[in-house]
């Protein structure tokens, strides 16, 4: 039993490197909105209530910042603060419609790097890669 989930786990393994090679190598076409992050963008802009976010607006498209609040069960205030902080990186954007703020995700796949790199020549980029704002590790089945 142990020898087979082993077996699938450096399958899942060898197929989240072909996926990452491919994407290096432009076989997969990565979408025009994607954002590649640094590490350092990466500690400051996502959070896993941001992620949060990012995936309650794309399940609900809610209308206003006040019905996302609802949604997320936090205060409007602390959801306009990190909506503010993902439209200044260019993840989302609020569209003022009458007198309502609607938050709308911009990117279809963001790439995060997990660890700084040990010098400005490594080229190896160990992250965590998120197509359709669905981590890819979570669509292929790899456990987190």
């Amino acid at each position: 039993m142990k020898e087979k989930i082993r077996t699938e786990m450096r399958e899942k393994v060898e197929s989240i490197k072909k996926l990452v090679d491919d994407i290096v190598n432009e076989r997969i076409d990565i979408p025009d909105n994607a954002l590649v992050v640094n590490f350092d963008s990466t500690l400051n802009i996502f959070t896993k209530k941001r992620i949060e976010l990012i995936d309650i607006i794309n399940v609900y498209a809610p209308t206003s910042v006040q019905e996302l609040a609802d949604i997320s069960n936090r205060t409007k205030q602390a959801v306009d603060r990190d909506l503010k902080l993902l439209e200044r990186f260019d993840v989302v954007r609020l569209e003022k419609r009458g007198k309502f703020t609607v938050p709308i995700v911009k990117r279809e796949m963001i790439v995060l790097p997990l660890r700084k790199p040990k010098s400005q020549k490594e080229e190896v980029v160990v992250a965590d890669i998120y197509f359709k704002n669905k981590l890819i590790n979570e669509i292929i089945g790899v456990p987190l």
